[in-house]
C-alpha cells in the first residue's frame, strides 16, 4: 500500500506539470476557460514549489568547483551562477507580483498601473525564454531527462502562457468599460492622459517603460551588493550549458573504494580533503585518512605480502558493499569517525616500520608508483 502510494506521489510529480501546462495551453485560447482560477493557482503553487525543489535536489555546482561524479550526480555545473541568485529572485518576484496585480485586480487598477504591470511581466517572460535557452540541449534531452532537467523549462513556459491571457484579458474588459481620460489644464499631462487610457496603446507603452523600470530595478539591487549586470552575468558565468562563457575544472571520479567516497562525499570540515589524486587513472579527492591507509596497504605488501593477500581479500569483500551504502555526507562523516582509530593504528605501524613515513603517506594517489627504503 505505502509502494502505491509513493507511485502515486511521484506519478502526481511528474504528470501534473504537464497536465497544467496543457490546461494553460486550452485556456489561452478557449473562450470559456477551464477552471481559471483553479489552474491559475495550482500552476504557481506546484511551478514554484517542483522547481525550486528540482533545482535544490539536482545539487548543482557552480562552475569553480569541480564536479565529483561516480554515483547519479547531474554531470552538469549551475545553469544560473549561485552569487547572481538574488538578481534572479527579484526579477521572478518582480514579474510574478505584476501578473497577479492585472490578474486579480483587473478593472479596479488605474491604466499606469496596468501597464506598469504589463511592463513587470514583460522583463520576467524575457528572463525566462533567457532561462530556457539557457537549459535547452536536444542533444542531451534523454540524458537530461533522466535527471529532470526538461522540467525546469515548464512553470516558465506556463508563466508565459498565463501572461499573455492575463494581459488579453484586461485589455478587453478596459474596453469593454469605455472608460474616458481624466481633463486636466495642462496641455502635456491631458495628452499624456488620452495616450494611457487607450488601451491600444498599452503594449507599446509596456514595452517603452521596461527600460526605466528595469533600471530602477537594477539600481535596488546595486545598493544590496549585486553588480549592473548582474542579470546577465547569472548566465553567462556558468559552464556547460548554452550561453555558458566560463570552463570548469576537469570533473573528479570516485569509484567504489569506500575511503575515496568518504573524501570526496563528507563535509569538508569534518573530513578534510586535501588535494586532488590519481587512481587508475581518474582523478579523486584524498584526505590524510585516505593516503594513510593506503600508505599501510603499501607497506604490509611490500614486507608481508601473504598478510597484504588476506587484507585485500577482506577489504574486497566488504568494503566495496560498504561504498554503496554511503549515499549521504552525514553517513561519510560518521564513516570518517568511525575509521579513526583504524587510522591511528595505521600510524603506529607505519612509524614503527618505515624510516620515511611522512614521505609514503603524501606520495599516495599522485599518479606513479614510487619505491622505498625501508
Amino acid at each position: 500500500m505505502i509502494n502505491l502510494l509513493y507511485i502515486g506521489i511521484g506519478l502526481g510529480v511528474f504528470v501534473a506539470p504537464l497536465v497544467l501546462t496543457l490546461a494553460n495551453i486550452i485556456n489561452l485560447f478557449k473562450k470559456k476557460k477551464i477552471k481559471e482560477n483553479m489552474i491559475d493557482i495550482l500552476t504557481f503553487v506546484l511551478g514554484i514549489g517542483l522547481s525550486g525543489l528540482l533545482y535544490l535536489v539536482s545539487d548543482f555546482k557552480d562552475y569553480t568547483e569541480a564536479l565529483r561524479l561516480g554515483g547519479f550526480e547531474v554531470d552538469k555545473h549551475a545553469p544560473i551562477a549561485s552569487w547572481s541568485m538574488p538578481t534572479v529572485i527579484a526579477i521572478f518576484i518582480f514579474g510574478f507580483v505584476s501578473y497577479f496585480l492585472i490578474r486579480k485586480r483587473k478593472l479596479n487598477l488605474p491604466p499606469l498601473i496596468i501597464v506598469c504591470s504589463i511592463s513587470g511581466i514583460i522583463v520576467c517572460s524575457i528572463y525566462m525564454i533567457i532561462f530556457i535557452i539557457q537549459i535547452t540541449n536536444t542533444e542531451l534531452f534523454p540524458r537530461y531527462l533522466f535527471y529532470g532537467i526538461p522540467y525546469l523549462a515548464l512553470f516558465p513556459i506556463n508563466y508565459i502562457l498565463c501572461s499573455i491571457r492575463a494581459i488579453i484579458e484586461v485589455i478587453k474588459r478596459y474596453k469593454e468599460k469605455n472608460l474616458k481620460a481624466k481633463e486636466f489644464d495642462n496641455k502635456f499631462l491631458n495628452k499624456c492622459s488620452q495616450i494611457i487610457y487607450n488601451t491600444d496603446n498599452w503594449p507599446i507603452l509596456a514595452v517603452v517603460l521596461t527600460v526605466p523600470l528595469t533600471a530602477i530595478l537594477i539600481c535596488i539591487l546595486v545598493l544590496f551588493g549585486q553588480r549592473p549586470d548582474e542579470a546577465i552575468r547569472a548566465f553567462l558565468e556558468t559552464s556547460d550549458w548554452n550561453l555558458s562563457q566560463k570552463v570548469s575544472p576537469p570533473s573528479v571520479e570516485y569509484d567504489a573504494h569506500y575511503l575515496c567516497t568518504v573524501a570526496v562525499s563528507g563535509h569538508k570540515e569534518i573530513v578534510k580533503p586535501t588535494r586532488v589524486g590519481i587512481r587508475r587513472g581518474q582523478k579523486i579527492i584524498v584526505n590524510r585518512q585516505l593516503c594513510v591507509a593506503n600508505a599501510f596497504e603499501d607497506l604490509i605488501q611490500e614486507k608481508t605480502p601473504r598478510f597484504h593477500h588476506l587484507v585485500r581479500y577482506i577489504y574486497d569483500k566488504y568494503g566495496f558493499p560498504l561504498a554503496k551504502c554511503i549515499k549521504t555526507a552525514w553517513e561519510a562523516d560518521i564513516t570518517y569517525i568511525l575509521m579513526k582509530p583504524l587510522e591511528w593504528i595505521f600510524l603506529i605501524v607505519l612509524y614503527s616500520c618505515d624510516s620515511n613515513p611522512e614521505n609514503r603517506i603524501s606520495t599516495q594517489y599522485i599518479g606513479k608508483k614510487i619505491k622505498y627504503v625501508v
